[in-house]
């Protein structure tokens, strides 16, 4: 079947399916061959097996997209809000008109927007301030929402918004960007989306229009103070008017700038704050879109803040009622924020102490794991920038160069580090990417997609003046080519092939398309299809700068751009279509990489041959990046299970790039560095923390009985603990409550166990992940066989485990720690002291470690006598012996008579269970040195760092 009959065929199965969608139907996996029989069916060519392998395979990508539910942590567990789940809304007007307007744009899958209606926003909301609740004083509630990069947000928080509006809220502030081209793109779109109306200027008229939800001619319910024309500038604060006055939703959609803040500040304060009550009797939601950009305080001084940040919560405290939701895709900067940080403002930053909501991209999101992961399904789509030649920037010839030959480096070759006179001599690559953004382009009409946007982006400097030459270079360029093709191809393919652009072409396609088969190089190579396809496309330099180009793919439906720019190209700014990105940037901190990453989103339909040229080392930075945003996510997602809230416990992001730091260093004034233990040779480390959520500790206590059943099972050797006095002794004895241990058990029975159980986070040096790595790294030795022990103790009641239920539990009293988790023992220490080192040991081995130790001590000049052994001792000098897990089962000591409320409550769910506690210890060997790099926020120092007591105990309570 040829690839015009086969595009026909696509499309009238496509109208099957898209019918059932606009009926409200759901386009299941299992329905997709019946859609493809009913357009065969109707089909005047006969259709093989082929052809409907590879519709099935389109329309499973096109409409079968899985999504998975978001993770929130909240700030009180205990009384979950569920008021918006259980308010009733009468009248959902803006929700209702927005979500037509989705279901009626084909890029919007029905599941997705399902989920973003009955799941996703229910439960943002529920994190909102109830606006109708009544109550005294003020309240400001902060949050955060983080999403991926082009994944969606804005339609995220329109539809906050919309729901929000429905449910009571009455003013919506939706601070967008810092700069005006993406202001206006926001607007443009909260336009769209909630009010109905839009003002634009035409020559020196402005001329309104209603778009979008305004189409269906029913009342406009929401009134936007800021326009495509203007922000809040100029005469807005000289406005005569009140917020109070107002029957409809009032929408300000503003910069992120320091005169636009304080004037929207003076008009809020001077024409709406009651005199009276000392603020604005209204409930308010802003909305912060990339809120880690501009909004995050970075001055070092606590008490005097930066404007923007100031300014920021100066607004939201003027109302009796204020809900603050940060959106990011990079909120490294945000958790970083000081939450007892202290001004003159009793509120005094924007730390999301209330809830952190982590937004999970639909399965078809194109994001930096499947690009930059080298087993990532568009790893191949990369191209690496080879062509540029960095100066060595240490080198004295090049400091001697930038003091007194300038001139030379401003008309040489490109380089990362270039000065604003930089004029000199493009590389090649770039006009490389140029031809290919040309196939693509052809491609895509080829495959009949004439009427959607197509983008390049190129991204190669800061700086407005080298932008401008970049552009005229690629301006040249094009026209070049574009008279080449019209004036010297024929419209005989065959006698072009001895032109050298027709050879260009050919190379390229053989270089970077070669994996295209469902259409040929022949028909792209014909004179009008290429000239199609590449005349209408203009070259437009995108900037902060008033002479900046606008990028308005709503007015021109059918724009094909390659569009030069650096910071205005990096923030918010969408480019629709984008296929070819041409990226050489210095960017030194993770969130600013990952934002000027605008490739990322979707790419149905062209997958296969969009584009990102980028230097190597960029390359490598995003597959970091990628990995610490992903451990961000997943400590949110612990987080939820374990039932800490963003107070409680202190976000980590990976930082084991030497090259890259988080974020910039002055919004990190409250972070710090540390070294989390990836090595766990020559030492012990127990778990002295435990999780509120019960049903962590019931499952620890069923996987721990499924252990030993399969150990009993397996017909590994038990042994008492002690071998130095009960080597022979019956170990079946009753009598005896002591330890005993299974030994030579292998390893992957310990990991599959590991794998099972859940340790609450707090357990800074039992990290469940780190473990785990550090267990199935094939470089670490001495970890095939372990011993595994059940420690018995001194409590009158027994473990529950069959076959041995002589074992005593241990006994430690429980308390509620400054950690949100309970604690075992006011020593944070659940092992005896030095006796757990020596389970498993001969009298021979104990003897060694104990004489290296005193070796060690002499060697260093410290004293020997009267010293004790640390714990720690019997693996740190024993390279040679088994590693050891320890099972400790625990019966709590009696409550105090002034115990917390919610000791009490664990109690009582903990009823007559024992508390499961673990050890793990490994011997000496080499590399305890070990560790990768974290930054974290003074909450996690708090909780794993600060008052850790020595290794060593004394003994027992």
């Amino acid at each position: 079947m040829t690839d015009d009959l086969y595009l026909s065929l696509k499309q009238i199965t496509y109208g099957f399916i898209n019918a059932d969608k606009s009926a409200g139907k759901e386009v299941k996996y299992e329905n997709i061959s019946s859609y493809i029989d009913r357009a065969v069916s109707l089909f005047p060519v006969s259709c093989d097996d082929k052809a409907k392998k590879r519709l099935f395979t389109d329309i499973e990508y096109q409409f079968q997209i899985t999504h998975a539910k978001g993770h929130v942590i909240f700030d009180d567990y205990d009384n979950a809000n569920e008021w918006y789940s259980n308010d009733k809304i009468e009248d959902p007007y803006f929700w209702n008109r927005y979500k037509s307007l989705l279901l009626a744009n084909p890029s919007f899958n029905i599941k997705s927007i399902n989920l973003l209606d009955e799941e996703t926003l229910p439960n943002i909301m529920n994190c909102l301030g109830n606006p109708k609740e009544l109550f005294e004083g003020k309240r400001f509630r902060k949050g955060l929402v983080i999403g991926d990069v082009q994944s969606g947000k804005t339609a995220t928080y329109s539809g906050l918004i919309c729901k929000a509006a429905d449910a009571g809220y009455k003013v919506v502030i939706l601070l967008a960007g810092i700069t005006e081209s993406l202001r206006q793109q926001t607007q443009e779109r909260i336009d769209e989306s909630i009010v109905g109306i839009t003002y634009k200027k035409v020559g020196k008229q402005v001329v309104s229009n209603k778009i979008g939800v305004g189409k269906d001619n029913k009342q406009l319910r929401a009134t936007s103070f800021t326009s495509c024309v203007s922000d809040f500038v100029g005469n807005h604060d000289k406005i005569a008017m009140s917020l109070n006055s107002q029957n409809s939703l009032i929408v300000f959609v503003v910069k992120k700038n320091v005169s636009v803040l304080n004037k929207l500040y003076k008009w809020l304060y001077d024409q709406n704050v009651d005199t009276v009550k000392g603020y604005i009797d209204i409930p308010m939601l802003l909305i912060d879109d990339e809120a880690d950009n501009a909004s995050v305080n970075t001055k070092k001084d606590e008490t005097d803040p930066t404007k923007t940040n100031k300014l920021i919560r100066q607004v939201c405290c003027l109302f009796k009622d204020t809900t603050y939701v940060g959106f990011t895709a990079t909120p490294f900067a945000n958790v970083f924020i000081d939450p007892d940080s202290v001004d003159s403002m009793r509120n005094a930053d924007l730390f999301p102490e209330h809830f952190i909501y982590a937004l999970e991209p639909p399965s078809n999101y194109v994001g930096a794991q499947k690009i930059f992961y080298e087993d990532g399904p568009y790893y191949r789509n990369l191209r690496y920038i080879t062509d540029i030649e960095e100066p060595d920037y240490t080198s004295e010839e090049y400091h001697d160069m930038v003091e007194n030959d300038a001139e030379t480096l401003n008309s040489g070759t490109f380089y990362y580090r270039h000065k604003k006179e930089w004029n000199g001599q493009l590389p090649k690559s770039l006009d490389e990417a140029v031809y290919c953004f040309y196939l693509a382009n052809t491609i895509r009409d080829l495959r009949g997609n004439h009427s959607s946007p197509r983008s390049m982006l190129v991204n190669m400097s800061r700086f407005i003046k080298v932008q401008k030459y970049i552009a005229e270079h690629i301006e040249t360029l094009h026209e070049k080519k574009v008279d080449d093709i019209r004036f010297n191809f024929s419209d005989d393919s065959e006698s072009n092939k001895s032109l050298p652009l027709y050879k260009r072409f050919e190379t390229i396609w053989n270089k970077h398309f070669v994996h295209v088969h469902d259409i040929t190089f022949e028909r792209i190579i014909q004179k009008q299809t290429i000239l199609n396809a590449i005349d209408k496309i203009k070259i437009m330099v995108v900037n902060g700068s008033k002479q900046s180009s606008a990028l308005d793919y709503r007015n021109n439906k059918f724009l094909r751009v390659i569009a030069v720019g650096g910071l205005a190209l990096s923030r918010g700014l969408t480019l629709e279509g984008l296929l070819v990105s041409y990226f050489y940037r210095n960017t030194s901190t993770f969130d600013v990489l990952m934002q000027m990453g605008r490739w990322f989103g979707y790419r149905a339909g062209y997958d296969d041959i969009f584009q990102i040229w980028t230097s190597k080392n960029s390359a490598e930075w995003y597959a970091e990046v990628a990995r610490s945003s992903q451990e961000l996510k997943d400590n949110i997602k612990d987080m939820y299970d374990q039932r800490l809230t963003p107070k409680d416990f202190g976000i980590k992001v990976r930082d084991n790039s030497v090259e890259l730091q988080i974020t910039a260093s002055n919004k990190m004034r409250n972070a710090l560095g540390l070294d989390v233990r990836y090595s766990f040779y020559g030492n012990i480390y127990d778990t002295p923390y435990v999780s509120f959520n019960i049903e962590h500790n019931r499952n620890n206590l069923k996987q721990t009985g499924d252990l030993i059943a399969r150990l009993f099972a397996g017909g590994y050797t038990l042994r008492y603990t002690d071998l130095v006095k009960k080597s022979n002794k019956d170990v079946c004895d009753a009598s005896d409550g002591t330890s005993r241990f299974f030994e030579n058990v292998p390893k992957d029975l310990v990991i599959s166990f590991l794998k099972n159980i859940k340790c609450s986070m707090a357990n800074g040096n039992f990290h469940i992940p780190n473990i785990l790595e550090f267990l199935s790294d094939p470089n670490n030795t001495g970890i095939e066989l372990w011993d595994i022990v059940i420690e018995g103790g001194e409590s009158q009641e027994h473990v529950s485990f069959d076959g041995l239920k002589a074992i005593r539990c241990m006994k430690r009293s429980i308390e509620y720690g400054n950690k949100n988790v309970v604690q075992i023992s006011s020593r944070r220490r659940v092992l005896s002291g030095s006796s757990e080192g020596k389970f498993a040991l001969s009298k021979e081995q104990i003897q060694l470690a104990e004489k290296r130790c005193t070796e060690d001590w002499i060697s260093k000049g410290e004293p020997t006598g009267g010293r004790e052994f640390k714990l720690k001792a019997y693996f740190q000098y024993l390279p040679q012996r088994k590693p050891i897990f320890i099972i400790m089962p625990i019966a709590p000591k009696e409550a105090t008579s002034d115990e917390n409320e919610r000791m009490t409550k664990f109690r009582t769910e903990l009823g007559n269970d024992k508390i499961i506690a673990f050890a793990i210890g490994l011997p000496g060997v080499q590399g305890m040195e070990n560790a990768v790099h974290y930054k974290i926020n003074k909450i996690f120092q708090r909780l794993n760092i600060e008052d850790i007591e020595e290794e060593e105990v004394d003994d027992a309570d």
